[in-house]
């Protein structure tokens, strides 16, 4: 069996990893995701850079969409915001009761959404959210983490820690890799490593990936997590990621590159990386925001150099 919960090794910021010295300094709300559209005439987004951890999940007709996810850091504006999947309820439980921020979906998603435990905020029926002139519906949603966060319910809940993170004396090991390459359906995606911040520099369709405000999209950590597509319970044109069970995980962080597997068995679990099923020797990333990237498991699909 293994272990889904581990005890704390220092005092840190549950989305990010970073050392904290008090509890005190953690923000006192919960998590919340928000489902953010990437298609071309959606970038540049709003908020990207000021999330602790950003997915990218792969929806209908090959296209992909991103989730944010906030708790240490606040956006004055975030969107476009779109719709959300069913995979979004496997994806985003491990944060205990995010607020969820989408722009609503069909009977069916909205009929799984309000009966999971995420704090659904629509905006089918939630206030706080506006349209931005210059842009075209559907692409013109957006909103703040401030007015989202002013719809927390009083018994909510702080994320627990949900990435394995490097402790004091551990030391980062791995294969060179500085340039990689993640096919997501239609999107192609280029990250490179600038050594000189630590960070990963995205680019989409061959070109730099902007976020509003804050220049390129950026991330300390870049999990690669192969995931098998399925088609929908709701849908036959939209595939489904199984985002419980297992499948190989690649991880850069720091120039290099680990190759392993990912574990979840509960929505609610946390996300946890081995060398092996056989060994299981877990592998931590460097405290810092991490960015997730989510391509079907097909050979081929991750490169780096």
């Amino acid at each position: 069996p293994v272990s889904t919960t581990i005890a704390p090794d220092i005092l840190r910021m549950p989305l990010t990893g970073e050392p904290i010295a008090s509890a005190d300094e953690i923000p006192n709300r919960p998590a919340m995701a928000v489902k953010i559209d990437n298609i071309g005439s959606a970038i540049p987004q709003s908020g990207l850079n000021a999330a602790d951890i950003v997915f990218e999940e792969i929806i209908n007709a090959g296209a992909t969409r991103v989730a944010a996810v906030f708790h240490s850091q606040d956006s004055d504006t975030i969107g476009p915001i779109r719709s959300g999947r069913t995979q979004d309820i496997n994806l985003f439980m491990s944060f205990n009761q995010p607020l969820f921020v989408w722009s609503g979906g069909n009977a069916g998603v909205t009929y799984y959404i309000e009966r999971s435990k995420m704090i659904d905020l629509s905006f089918l029926k939630t206030s706080g959210y506006y349209r931005r002139s210059g842009k075209e519906e559907p692409h013109d949603l957006y909103a703040s983490t401030e007015a989202m966060w002013e719809k927390t319910p009083d018994d909510f809940s702080i994320p627990p820690v949900v990435l394995p993170y490097l402790r004091p004396n551990d030391v980062l090991t791995g294969d060179p890799a500085t340039i990689i390459n993640v096919t997501m359906d239609s999107n192609d995606v280029r990250w490179e490593y600038n050594p000189d911040g630590g960070l990963y520099y995205r680019w989409q369709e061959g070109r730099p990936h902007n976020a509003e405000n804050s220049g390129q999209v950026t991330t300390k950590n870049l999990i690669v997590m192969a995931a098998n597509y399925i088609q929908s319970p709701i849908d036959a044109k939209t595939p489904d990621a199984q985002m419980l069970g297992s499948n190989p995980v690649y991880i850069f962080t720091g120039g290099t590159v680990r190759v392993g597997v990912w574990l979840r068995f509960e929505s609610t679990d946390r996300y946890q990386f081995f060398d092996s099923i056989e060994t299981l020797n877990e592998l931590r990333i460097q405290p810092g925001r991490s960015f997730i990237e989510l391509p079907r498991a097909i050979e081929g699909t991750v490169t780096w150099s």
